[in-house]
């Protein structure tokens, strides 16, 4: 037999946590046919000697549903081995819509997750009213592969109208109706369904949680199907892990949530939130809570406020600074005159003094655009680091905090970070880093049996994009540097795990039989290249370009589409679908 592909001398870590071993791949129409040792021949062969095969990744929490539409390797997703993304996170979607509500769509997306309306508009053709027609536009022109949720904002939104931002009580028409919509979608393909809590200020969060559980039952009365519940509500993270313990207990499938972190300022919150999360799992309800393998923080740039949206982690240095006396005038100028007073000495000692050494006040936290306190400037310029920058010159960089860019550039720390942000006028992205920063800490998070590594939230902020290196840093820097785990547990987070959470039952392994989705690297280069922002979104809109390198080869049902790191233009891609549609399309 001639197959279509042959991966030759491997190091096979086959996504399901057990020890790697030596093989060959042989892929034919779109399958994995069989792993062994093969003396025949292919069409192509690749030869794997020194890389690992492992199934392609799977980015279990994106936004990348109006992107996906227009773009179809989802940003940077395929370079970085992912080979699925799912959408419709959070209750955030963009169907089904009436033909007459556009524009509520695009606007809802631009406030949630800070992506243009203009870019939106260029780039979206409403082809659709149903959810399963939006699967079929999705599926026009694939890249990487998509699955989708039901969101409970746009079903909420389709049924009631304006009302369903207003009135917290939908009838029983109205339930009905949204139950009817979600067994719909689930026919079609859908995976599962997303909420959020009581509050949080969109369409889903001004439901009771009757209604939640309600809509729900019908993922109990399907038996399949993952339920996703997103943070962000008044309430925080309790909040929303326990609205997903409800869901989880009353229907028997599983929920995620976000987020479990371990942030600087309260060092013993994850210990409780893991503990928290194996009570839920011994009391019978399958509640994960979703993980970054990122630091974390809020991003800002010194201009932002002017012409650039935020989001929660997107965060305005207005009010970072904010309740900083010379912070507050300097800030509130027009930008010219901004970057005027930066240079001045007189102002910059002022600054520093409120910012670096502290001793003037800060007189009242800073707040993000929900009204939320953030709290007081920390003054950690060791965890200040740089995020992004503009220049090619000034890309080294990169994950540098302003502290040690100071001491080798033999600066002061106010020198070190207004030199920079003037030399790229003032479009330097920096983070002030908050979560995520212990070995010990992210060691106990990533390996927990009750987490799910993912949540890059790609397709939200284009032009900050802060995760969707999640795979590969993982890999790198947590795996081979600090070894919190190992490549085959980590490969399994990444793959199998999530695949079976989902009932993604075709894919997520090397094994016979299941889909050709691969990912071929080397594990010993594997990384992140720098942030590079580019503007080639629709109407010109900006995006962060985030490669890697060491990852050689990705594969999407059997077709190369990422070829020795490099884009191919192939479109191997496909719609994944769940178990009800899949057992009707037999």
């Amino acid at each position: 037999m001639t197959y279509d592909l042959l991966i030759r001398n491997a190091r096979v870590v086959d996504g399901s946590g057990e020890p790697s071993f030596r093989a060959d791949v042989a892929v034919h129409e779109g399958k994995i046919v069989g792993v062994g040792k093969y003396n025949t021949t292919a069409r192509r062969v690749i030869n794997a000697d020194g890389r690992v095969v492992a199934p392609g990744f799977i980015d279990h929490h994106t936004h990348f549903d109006p992107q996906a539409l227009w773009d179809p390797y989802c940003g940077s997703s395929v370079q970085n081995g992912h080979t699925t993304i799912l959408v419709g996170q959070c209750g955030q979607v963009i169907a089904p819509a009436r033909p007459n509500d556009h524009d509520w769509y695009l606007e809802f997306f631009a406030e949630a997750e800070a992506i243009p309306v203009s870019v939106m508009r260029e780039g979206i053709n409403f082809t659709w009213e149903s959810i399963a027609e939006y699967m079929d536009a999705l599926g026009q022109r694939r890249g990487c592969n998509v699955g989708t949720l039901v969101g409970h904002s746009g079903i909420r939104r389709y049924v009631m109208g304006e009302a369903a931002s207003e009135r917290a009580d939908a009838t029983q028409d109205e339930i009905a109706a949204m139950r009817r919509l979600i067994s719909d979608a689930m026919y079609a393909g859908a995976l599962g369904f997303s909420t959020s809590p009581l509050g949080r200020g969109d369409p889903a969060g001004a439901g009771t949680d009757a209604e939640r559980l309600l809509l729900a039952d019908v993922l109990a009365e399907l038996g399949t199907g993952v339920m996703q519940v997103s943070g962000g509500a008044p309430g925080g993270t309790k909040a929303t892990r326990q609205l997903a313990r409800d869901l989880a207990a009353r229907t028997g499938r599983p929920t995620i949530y976000n987020l479990v972190t371990q942030p600087i300022d309260r060092p013993e919150e994850w210990q409780e939130h893991l503990h928290w999360l194996e009570d839920t799992f011994r009391s019978g309800a399958r509640c994960y809570g979703s993980c970054v393998s990122v630091v974390a923080g809020p991003i800002f740039d010194l201009r932002l406020g002017l012409d650039v949206p935020q989001d929660e982690d997107l965060t305005n240095p207005h009010t970072l600074f904010h309740g900083m006396p010379t912070w507050d005038k300097v800030m509130a100028l027009p930008y010219q005159e901004r970057m005027k007073a930066f240079r001045d000495p007189a102002i910059r000692g002022s600054l520093s003094a409120e910012a670096v050494e502290g001793t003037i006040a800060q007189e009242q936290p800073g707040q993000d655009r929900r009204g939320r306190s953030r709290g007081f400037f920390n003054r950690r310029w060791d965890l200040m680091q740089v995020f992004m920058t503009q220049h090619e010159r000034n890309r080294g960089l990169e994950g540098k905090s302003v502290a040690q860019i100071a001491e080798e550039q033999r600066k002061t720390v106010m020198d070190a970070f207004l030199d920079l942000s003037l030399d790229e006028e003032l479009r330097t992205f920096f983070i002030c880093v908050d979560r995520n920063t212990d070995p010990a800490a992210q060691k106990q998070i990533l390996g927990s049996p009750y987490t799910v590594i993912g949540t890059s939230d790609g397709g939200a902020r284009p032009h900050s994009a802060d995760r969707h290196e999640y795979s590969t840093h993982l890999l790198s820097h947590w795996v081979r540097d600090q070894r919190v785990m190992t490549l085959e547990e980590a490969v399994h987070r990444l793959t199998g795990r999530t695949a079976q959470m989902h009932d993604m039952d075709d894919r997520g392994f090397v094994a016979p039989g299941k889909v050709a989705d691969l990912v071929i690297f080397d594990p010993d280069t594997i990384a992140s290249k720098p942030r590079v922002p580019v503007n080639d979104m629709p109407a010109g809109g900006a995006r962060v370009k985030r490669d890697a390198v060491g990852i050689d080869h990705v594969i999407v049902n059997g077709t190369v589409l990422l070829d020795n790191g490099e884009l191919t233009d192939a479109l191997p891609g496909q719609i994944v679908r769940g178990p009800l549609y899949r057992s009707n399309h037999a």
